[in-house]
């Protein structure tokens, strides 16, 4: 891997004291509402400050409803001002990396239809956005890694490329989670590492549902080697799932972030 993160699960206080004594990035998560700065006018200087001292930092941009490859103008629209706001965020926040869903829900548009709506939607807002952060396209209610394989590949640019929810593989999907990985393989840069049962999405730590973890963590090794993994457990998982890893010999090979710096 590339580098290791821990997703905040909006509780960022409580997380950044293990970053600190882990040596791990964060992923930003509370911006996902992207109403909290009205709410709260002081949110992303309260965030800002409590990341200083991590360098490598993330931010997971708002999803719910959004449908980039829509038939609708509007809705494609909507989505467009979210992500914009996803960015502005992002550098306020000195996050190099961005977490976006494709938005697509299987059943409602046909794949190629959605596909090249959704080309056109990603290549326009790429142009536009600051060069310097890198974004990763989330995995979310799709069956197989097909759809996304076919995005990304389309799109084909440098700073765009797969956050493979290992948590929605196995709850949503139809084909085991390893296959995933070895259909995506180093077009997975981001990894969002959590458990669940395969029928929801509980966000457990890792080892206490149903995912072949070791398996997967080998897969991921060995077909998406410069990957970023993002623990997504919700927070009292984080430290169980960290030991996971640790006694199975998972986070050896991470870079420290403050090594690794930005971008």
């Amino acid at each position: 891997m590339k580098a290791f993160l821990l997703c905040d699960d909006c509780h960022v206080d409580a997380v950044v004291s293990l970053c600190q004594s882990h040596g791990m990035g964060i992923e930003i998560q509370s911006f996902f509402d992207p109403e909290l700065p009205k709410e709260n006018p002081q949110s992303i200087l309260d965030h800002r400050q409590a990341i200083s001292s991590i360098p490598l930092r993330s931010l997971h941009g708002p999803f719910a409803d959004l449908c980039p490859g829509s038939f609708d103008i509007m809705v494609r629209s909507v989505a467009r001002h979210r992500f914009d706001y996803a960015c502005d965020v992002a550098r306020e926040l000195g996050a190099s990396h961005v977490v976006l869903h494709h938005g697509y829900v299987p059943g409602t548009s046909a794949g190629h239809n959605w596909l090249s709506r959704s080309r056109v939607f990603w290549e326009d807002f790429l142009r536009s956005a600051p060069p310097d952060i890198h974004f990763h396209l989330e995995n979310m209610l799709e069956h197989d890694p097909e759809l996304i394989v076919d995005l990304v590949g389309a799109l084909n640019s440098p700073v765009l490329d797969v956050c493979l929810d290992i948590g929605h593989a196995h709850c949503n999907g139809r084909v085991p989670v390893v296959k995933w990985i070895e259909r995506l393989g180093q077009r997975i840069g981001y990894v969002h590492l959590h458990d669940n049962d395969g029928e929801s999405d509980e966000h457990l730590g890792l080892g206490l549902g149903t995912i072949p973890i070791h398996e997967v963590c080998e897969a991921l090794r060995s077909y998406a080697p410069n990957a970023i993994w993002a623990l997504e457990t919700s927070a009292p998982g984080l430290e169980q799932s960290i030991k996971c890893l640790e006694d199975n010999g998972f986070l050896g090979s991470a870079t420290k972030p403050n090594s690794y710096g930005r971008g």
